[in-house]
């Protein structure tokens, strides 16, 4: 593993060890993890990666860091190639509120915060760490020592990125709003709601009761992306999408394992003059990482044994993925929209606990920063 270079994207799993569907967070194993390394298509064991951090949950990561909660619920951030440690400060009673601290770090620690994301500045000692937490999908962040939260009218949020120093936010009608953080009190300096120009033939599949649908927003340069995940929300083994009702037949005592899986998605770029989501058919050259990660955009010549005009993505459904002990956190792979369908990267069972995650390429300013 020490031989290993961790300049180009991968994915953390489990331990090639762990022989148990779910992560028991009281076993040592725990600590260690495997990294999927897309040039070779290859899973290498880390040892110890997670060492004085047994059970610790993955909330999210961002140029090369990962942030988790630890057993009590609080949040930190770990640089996996340095092994270097931030501590942060415990979420805020108003966060949680009418809960205590201790239910939220025994029953809802897994599932309370949607995405975590970092933004680093020249100052090895200053950093921001931005999150989506609650069950309203609301935007806090912390200067490294007091936590903020973005009070806004907005009801839900479903992604947020960092560029040129501002927060990015999209809301789950597609809005898009950015906002300076920097100063004493934030303050937001664009919201536009454009209107979405849709391939109605290219997704009327994938309408109705039978998908859900996520939204990421990415960043690529001058362009600002929103992307659109359909999932089947069930699934059967020969890949069709079924109805809950089929799950159970007259003559079955135990009902059908159909989990969850991703079957499309589409992409918009944003026309801020037509204040329009217009529709892409390829990303040329690039290639975008989705999930629990920060979504992102990179050149696929920088990223050896990936396939340009794709989106590899993770499993980021965190309520479903504790609603059945068989699955969740499987839902990853690999979409290239000029073939239009998914491939999975490797052989996994239908439960990974915990899931994986993408992790990318860390800017000098990040790979420097300390408490």
């Amino acid at each position: 593993m020490a031989s290993l270079s961790l300049s180009v994207p991968y994915a953390i799993l489990p331990s090639i060890q762990q022989t148990h569907l779910i992560d028991d967070d009281d076993d040592p194993i725990t600590v260690d993890r495997s990294i999927f390394n897309l040039a070779e298509k290859k899973r290498y064991e880390w040892k110890n990666m997670l060492k004085d951090h047994v059970g610790a949950w993955c909330i999210g990561s961002s140029h090369g860091w990962i942030g988790f909660l630890d057993q009590n619920g609080v949040p930190f951030l770990l640089n996996p190639s340095s092994s270097t440690t931030i501590n942060l400060p415990p979420l805020p009673l108003s966060f949680l509120h009418p809960l205590t601290y201790s239910y939220f770090a025994e029953h809802l620690r897994k599932t309370f915060i949607a995405k975590a994301i970092l933004m680093c500045y020249s100052s090895p000692s200053s950093y921001t760490l931005a999150i989506i937490y609650g069950c309203n999908y609301k935007i806090a962040y912390c200067n490294s020592t007091t936590w903020v939260e973005l009070s806004n009218d907005r009801q839900s949020y479903c992604d947020i990125v960092f560029s040129n120093n501002h927060l990015y936010a999209l809301t789950q009608d597609g809005s898009i709003e950015v906002w300076n953080i920097s100063g004493p009190v934030p303050t937001r300096w664009i919201f536009l709601t454009p209107t979405m120009e849709v391939n109605y033939e290219e997704e009327k599949p994938y309408f109705g009761d039978n998908f859900s649908t996520n939204l990421y927003l990415v960043v690529s340069g001058e362009d600002i992306l929103l992307v659109k995940r359909f999932i089947g929300n069930f699934v059967n083994d020969d890949g069709l999408v079924v109805e809950e009702g089929d799950l159970l037949s007259s003559e079955d005592t135990q009902p059908l394992i159909c989990p969850y899986r991703t079957k499309y998605f589409t992409v918009y770029k944003l026309d801020i003059e037509d204040k329009k989501w217009k529709k892409m058919k390829s990303l040329h050259d690039k290639i975008l990482f989705l999930g629990a990660n920060e979504s992102v955009s990179m050149d696929a010549k920088a990223c050896l044994g990936c396939e340009a005009n794709s989106i590899y993505f993770t499993d980021d459904r965190w309520e479903e993925m504790n609603l059945d002990y068989m699955y969740g956190g499987h839902d990853w792979g690999v979409f290239n929209l000029q073939e239009k369908y998914v491939k999975s990267l490797i052989q996994c069972a239908d439960r990974i606990d915990p899931p994986p995650i993408w992790v990318v390429p860390v800017p000098q300013n990040c790979n420097n920063l300390h408490a």
